[in-house]
């Protein structure tokens, strides 16, 4: 009967850790984003802080990411903006001006998992720890040559 018991507890222990591993509800997580606004241009975008998370599907071949920052205040920096996938860089931009710049990020074949995780860090926060306007993703997939906007 003890034997029963720790087979159980292992593979309730295991399937815990399985889930947790690639649970489907991390697809819509992110961390370090504020609410959605409009720029005057109608734009839709979201305030970053110094350093922001969102995950995309596995099978994307790559995203857009569309950035932004603004330099109301007289000497204000320039915003180096550092992307990572999985805790690997994949690219890195220096906003001068408040235009929309598009960055392309190339992703690593699909793994086993069902989405990657990417990091956005700003070398400057601007008032309030914002850092740069992220807008819309758009998400194209390698199975396909459809996208989809997140």
């Amino acid at each position: 009967m003890r034997l029963l018991r720790l087979v159980i507890a292992f593979l309730a222990v295991a399937g815990a850790l399985a889930y947790l591993r690639d649970p489907a509800w991390l697809a819509g997580q992110t961390t370090g984003l504020r609410p959605w606004q409009r720029a005057a241009d109608g734009t839709a975008f979201r305030w970053s802080e110094g350093h922001a998370s969102f995950f995309v599907p596995a099978d994307a071949q790559s995203i857009r990411v569309p950035i932004s920052t603004t330099f109301d205040d007289p000497g204000a920096p320039p915003m180096v903006v550092s992307f990572a996938v999985d805790d690997v860089r994949a690219a890195r931009v220096m906003l001068t001006e408040e235009a929309w710049t598009e960055v392309v990020i190339l992703l690593p074949p699909r793994g086993s998992r069902r989405v990657r995780r990417i990091d956005v860090r700003t070398s400057v926060t601007r008032g309030d720890n914002h850092g740069a306007r992220i807008g819309e993703i758009e998400v194209i997939r390698a199975t396909r040559n459809a996208s989809a906007k997140r």
